[in-house]
């Protein structure tokens, strides 16, 4: 319990979150009506899944294994910004990050390949490729909830903006050498496939959950069994700070949203399919995009625009996505003698992305109305 109150304590996004709650409280009284609790119990179940994972190792697994086809430093980074893209539509961003970029490191420093740029590409596709699907990061999950959406939409939604991702991501790649490597020895990984053969029957009825094909109480019920049978140590792991950020950005929206100038002013930022897009895509610069679509969903109807805005949005400066400051964390917990240059690639690349794919989005918008 100390540890788990400790990391909320020092979880920055959470103060942030409680402190606009706080604030807020001066415009009006907070409703328990505000919590999306939908929301919130489909997203505990999500980080259950996350944790079941990346305990046993199963993204790692499969990592280590694609590691042995590459011949090239090119085509290594080739498969594990793919395995990144991949693993991010069904395990999230955050979890494909923490999988592969171990992974990349380890990797890199066997084969001499300067690895600022891979760290930096496997990032990226795992922000990109999170956008594919509802339970690929917390926005779209809160957007699935909040309009009702269905699997499908979300295909529809993202497929144009995911093939061009995926060619700007191998233009990208082009940038690393074609030199040969040898066979690189990993550590071993073992499956344990009792325990995996229970996660995914928890895995199905868990998102039959999160897409109200069960009830919500017998999803949560799956997601805590699951815990108890994998590991029970597995509740520390949980991230309960997102958790609470959720709750605290509800309650701020809710109270503020009350006060009239503020709503006035935010229906008409959501009235126009271009203002929504704006919105998302700027919003999520300077305060998140998790944060940007709670406060924007409640005032505007233009899903699409909202949709490509929130996750476009991830894209561009290290605060735009928590997954782009995990990433940066991970760089720094991994690698032996860190680049000053990291933050200056990582720019570079993510702001080309976001201007090559904000103006796709745009045309897309403009195609669509």
């Amino acid at each position: 319990m100390g540890e788990v109150l400790k990391r909320i304590s020092h979880d920055k996004m959470f103060l942030i979150s409680a402190g606009v709650a706080a604030l807020s409280l001066f415009l009006s009284r907070p409703r328990v009506t505000d919590i999306d609790w939908k929301t919130i119990f489909s997203l505990t179940a999500l980080l259950v899944l996350v944790a079941v994972y990346e305990h046993l190792e199963v993204l790692s697994y499969g990592a280590a294994w694609l590691v042995k086809l590459a011949r090239t430093k090119r085509l290594l980074v080739q498969i594990l910004v793919v395995a990144a893209f991949v693993a991010a539509m069904f395990l999230t961003n955050d979890a494909a990050i923490i999988a592969l970029t171990p992974i990349l490191m380890l990797v890199a420093a066997k084969v001499q390949l300067p690895v600022v740029l891979p760290v930096v590409l496997v990032n990226v596709a795992a922000n990109l490729g999170s956008m594919v699907m509802p339970f690929g990061n917390p926005q779209n999950l809160y957007l699935l909830n909040h309009f009702n959406l269905r699997l499908a939409d979300f295909w529809q939604m993202a497929w144009p903006i995911a093939t061009a991702s995926l060619g700007l991501l191998w233009l990208f790649s082009l940038r690393i050498s074609r030199d040969q490597i040898g066979d690189v020895k990993l550590p071993e990984l073992k499956l344990q496939w009792s325990k995996l053969v229970f996660a995914l029957c928890g895995t199905v009825l868990i998102l039959a959950g999160i897409f109200a094909l069960i009830p919500l109480w017998l999803m949560l019920a799956v997601a805590i069994l699951l815990l108890l049978v994998i590991d029970p140590q597995l509740f520390k792991r949980l991230d309960y700070g997102l958790l609470l950020t959720f709750m605290m950005f509800f309650i701020a929206v809710g109270d503020v949203g009350r006060a009239p100038l503020v709503h006035h002013f935010m229906h008409a930022l959501g009235a126009t399919p271009f203002g929504t897009y704006l919105s998302g895509l700027l919003s999520s610069q300077v305060i998140s995009n998790v944060p940007a679509v709670i406060l924007l969903a409640p005032y505007t109807t233009h899903v699409y625009p909202l949709f490509l805005g929130v996750n476009l949005g991830g894209l561009g400066t290290l605060i735009a996505s928590l997954a782009n400051l995990l990433a940066y964390k991970q760089y720094y917990a991994w690698a032996k003698e860190p680049s000053n240059s990291y933050f200056k690639v990582f720019l570079q690349v993510n702001l080309c992305c976001l201007l090559v794919l904000g103006l796709l989005g745009a045309f897309l918008i403009a195609f669509q109305s």
